[in-house]
């Protein structure tokens, strides 16, 4: 009973911490851990010294090395990109391509937004995305509003098929990375369609496009498309791993290797061609370039790739599609200042590590004492059998209405409490199976949408909304119902798929 109380007063004061902004998320969560095993150890006097020190503090900070190690990896390719101009670059010609008219000029910014994010990262990366895109979804007659929800969206898609958050949810709850994958296709089929809605509703709003038969025809076969894509993506992942490879991917693969091997010796001769004037050549963006953010995607989805081999095949790869004099020296900067841009979120996983290790309690604790659960667990087990939902509709009804708890620092905010009550759930499956390991990977995962797009405290939503002269808040309230329907959707799936 003390230790329930004690988590249940430790939760309370660290979300009012980080709700008045009093201490940052990277300095309140490795406190938890801390109190949290300090005030175990103080009322059950079983919890010696060593339990703490080295089995919460050392063994959790280290918890998520694997994510840390991806993190670096992608910070590294994230400024290449950058540094090199094919970000840019990338920005600047498909608003070539796509013309004056708002809806396809909407929906490519949002596509565009999505991969460059999924290796772009940082406040940086943000900025610079904006400062390009905005304007050009402003000359077509989008408002202020509209343009700062397409930005939004379109990260928080990027963020979705981002590998290296996958990892965190391998670490940290078990969960095989094809099951991750398949689900993160649904979510980001279900947010595209959230985020098209909302183009359009804004475009009707502003009396930019009429309702026509013909018009709503093209926006119905533009969704049923996502959405077919998104099935047929998870269908084809979701085999047994001892079904034999279908022939389809056999030769999806073949030629994708193909295409790349072709890439590379289009890469080689024009290294060649131009190497006898290398010094004096200008610096051009190449079309292979703009593959760079796909590179590591398709080596996962594709080929099973592991995730850390994926991204250091993807640097590699930005480091030979961008070869230009100094491309030794970009490549050491992108190491050492794009492994540095990261540092915030690698810190913060040292946090969440030692959280999670202060609720989950050391490895080797139940061997050592006779097969007794860790305090903590044993205090949280009985309060989650009552409020925790265990059945597919409580699932799907139960955290689609909490899904607004992950906005304002809230105890499901994937960056701040979220992970903690995310190993509290995954704690107590070890006694009474609450709820199924993939199933908190996909809650969380769909509720980290209405955060990632909606949350007022997000620094990149609060330098968009003043860049666009819309209030914060504002624009959280003209976000959130359509990510709060998508939530809804993928919550839907992940009970059909997981329960």
């Amino acid at each position: 009973m003390g230790i329930g109380l004690l988590l249940l007063a430790i939760f309370v004061v660290a979300a009012i911490v980080m709700f008045t902004r009093a201490l940052p998320a990277v300095i309140t969560l490795p406190l938890m851990g801390i109190a949290l095993a300090c005030g175990a150890a103080w009322i059950d006097g079983g919890i010696s010294q060593q339990d703490i020190l080295k089995g919460v503090l050392s063994d959790g900070a280290l918890k998520l090395h694997e994510a840390m190690i991806v993190s670096f990896f992608g910070g590294a390719l994230s400024f290449v990109m950058q540094r090199s101009g094919v970000a840019e670059s990338a920005v600047k010609q498909g608003a070539e391509l796509v013309g004056a008219n708002p809806l396809p000029v909407g929906v490519f910014s949002l596509l565009l937004v999505a991969l460059l994010f999924t290796s772009l990262g940082g406040l940086g990366a943000v900025i610079m995305v904006s400062m390009i895109v905005l304007p050009l979804l402003a000359t077509v007659g989008l408002s202020p509003a509209a343009g700062a929800g397409i930005i939004l969206f379109g990260m928080s898609l990027g963020g979705v098929l981002n590998p290296t958050n996958w990892v965190i949810y391998k670490n940290l709850l078990g969960v095989p990375v094809e099951d991750i994958k398949a689900y993160a296709l649904v979510v980001f089929a279900t947010v595209m369609a959230a985020g098209c809605a909302m183009i359009v509703f804004e475009l009707f709003q502003s009396r930019l496009v009429r309702f026509e038969a013909r018009f709503v025809g093209t926006l119905l076969a533009l969704v049923a498309g996502i959405a077919l894509a998104g099935w047929a993506l998870v269908a084809s992942s979701g085999s047994d791993a001892g079904d034999a490879t279908p022939l389809w991917l056999l030769w999806t693969r073949r030629v994708a290797l193909a295409l790349f091997a072709l890439v590379l010796a289009l890469i080689a001769y024009d290294t060649f061609h131009k190497i006898t004037r290398w010094r004096q050549q200008e610096v051009q963006i190449r079309g292979w370039a703009y593959l760079i953010p796909v590179v590591p995607l398709v080596a996962i989805l594709l080929f099973d790739l592991p995730i850390l081999a994926a991204f250091a095949l993807g640097f590699v790869y930005a480091i030979l599609a961008t070869l230009r004099p100094g491309s030794l020296a970009l490549s050491v900067r992108a190491l050492i200042e794009g492994g540095a841009s990261v540092m915030p979120a690698v810190v913060l996983m040292f946090g969440i590590g030692i959280l999670v290790q202060a609720v989950i309690g050391p490895a080797g604790w139940k061997e050592a004492h006779g097969g007794a659960t860790w305090p903590v667990l044993a205090a949280i087990e009985p309060v989650l059998r009552q409020f925790v939902p265990s059945t597919p509709m409580g699932y799907v009804i139960g955290f689609g209405l909490a899904a607004p708890l992950a906005l304002y620092r809230g105890p499901l905010n994937v960056w701040g409490l979220g992970y903690g009550v995310t190993a509290i759930l995954q704690s107590a499956n070890e006694t009474s199976n609450v709820i199924p390991p993939a199933a908190i990977m996909a809650m969380m995962l769909s509720v980290g949408q209405v955060q990632g797009i909606c949350d007022p405290t997000n620094t990149a939503n609060v330098w968009i909304a003043n860049h666009q002269g819309v209030d914060v808040q504002k624009l959280m309230l003209r976000t959130l119902p359509f990510v709060w329907a998508a939530v809804f959707v993928g919550l839907a799936v992940a009970a059909v798929r997981f329960y």
